[in-house]
C-alpha cells in the first residue's frame, strides 16, 4: 500500500509535531530539574543565613556577658576599695573619741538626758 502525497505530507507534519513536542518535553524536564536545584540552593542559603544569624547572636549574648561581669567585677572591686578606705578611716579614730561617740549616742537614743547617768 503506497502513501497519497497528501497522507506523505500529513505524516511528515505529524512526526515534526512529534519531534516538537519531544523538545518541548525535554525543556519541560531541564526546567524542572532546574527549579528544583535553585529551591535546594535557596533552602541550603537559607539554612546558612540561619545558622551564620544563630552564630552572630551568640558572639553578641557572649560580648554582653563578658561586659556584664567586667561591670560586676569593677563594681566589687569599687565596693572592696570603698570598704578598705573606710576601714583605714575608722581605724585612725582614737578609743576616746569612739567612746565620746558612743556615749552621745545612748544619750540621743535616751532621749536628750545627757547629763544624767545610768
Amino acid at each position: 500500500m503506497a502513501h497519497s502525497p497528501q497522507a506523505a505530507q500529513v505524516d511528515e507534519k505529524l512526526a515534526r509535531l512529534l519531534e516538537v513536542e519531544r523538545r518541548l518535553e525535554a525543556r519541560v524536564r531541564e526546567a524542572e530539574q532546574a527549579a528544583r536545584a535553585r529551591v535546594k540552593a535557596a533552602r541550603e542559603a537559607a539554612q546558612s543565613d540561619q545558622r551564620d544569624s544563630r552564630a552572630q547572636l551568640e558572639a553578641m549574648a557572649s560580648a554582653e556577658e563578658k561586659a556584664d561581669q567586667e561591670r560586676h567585677l569593677a563594681e566589687l572591686r569599687r565596693i572592696d576599695d570603698e570598704g578598705a578606705a573606710q576601714t583605714r578611716r575608722l581605724s585612725g579614730v582614737s578609743e576616746a573619741e569612739i567612746d565620746r561617740l558612743a556615749r552621745r549616742a545612748v544619750t540621743i537614743l535616751l532621749g536628750g538626758r545627757e547629763g544624767s547617768k545610768p
